[in-house]
């Protein structure tokens, strides 16, 4: 065999394990491209996953009083999370009742103190009490975000005594569902200002 003919052997050969390795390759970048399309499909499933678990809604009504009040809106959805997961219609066994969980007797004490009126079952007048009366124990405790919660949850004259006891709070809280409500709105209002922006102002859909 002349050496053109023994060339042309070698590039057939040449040309058909080039032909076959293609072949092999193929399903391996189908299989790239397919994941490279979805690559932005997973990066957005830890948001979704965590807007489901977070909810927000009444946003507007939370950003008006967290206005009226000083607060940071991400600061009362957190709370509202915790109170209620955003039920507008929950009520306790002690008759706390609403988004932010607003008892007859707190209500009463809002209105005659900031003169919101209006019915404190109705979700906007439920959540402007809650924003106030939020605003209204941070000044009472100096600021103090644990105290104000601790205050929000079991009641300003309980906070006051386990300050007369010498007790280091929030750590030294005697009730757990207390120190637990203290550290799950605290969490949340950090989940909500990470998911939805701190002054919740991105799309919340």
């Amino acid at each position: 065999m002349g050496m053109v003919g023994a060339r042309a052997k070698k590039g057939k050969r040449y040309y058909g394990r080039s032909r076959e390795r293609r072949r092999r390759l193929a399903p391996w970048l189908i299989l790239l491209a397919i994941l490279l399309l979805a690559v932005p499909v997973v990066l957005r499933v830890p948001d979704v996953v965590q807007r489901a678990l977070h909810p927000l809604r009444y946003e507007d009504q939370i950003r008006a009083a967290a206005a009226e009040n000083g607060l940071e809106p991400a600061f009362v959805a957190g709370v509202i999370y915790v109170e209620s997961r955003y039920d507008p219609d929950v009520r306790s066994s002690q008759g706390a009742y609403g988004l932010m969980q607003v008892l007859p007797q707190t209500a009463t004490f809002i209105s005659e103190r900031s003169g919101i009126t209006g019915d404190y079952r109705d979700p906007g007048t439920n959540v402007r009490m809650g924003a106030w009366y939020l605003s209204y124990l941070l000044g009472r405790y100096d600021g103090n975000e644990a105290l104000a919660l601790a205050a929000y949850n079991s009641g300003e004259g309980q906070v006051d005594s386990w300050l007369a006891e010498g007790r280091s709070l929030p750590e030294g809280i005697p009730f757990e569902e207390t120190r637990d409500y203290v550290t799950n709105a605290a969490e949340a209002r950090d989940t909500y200002a990470e998911i939805y922006g701190s002054n919740l102002d991105r799309d919340a859909r």
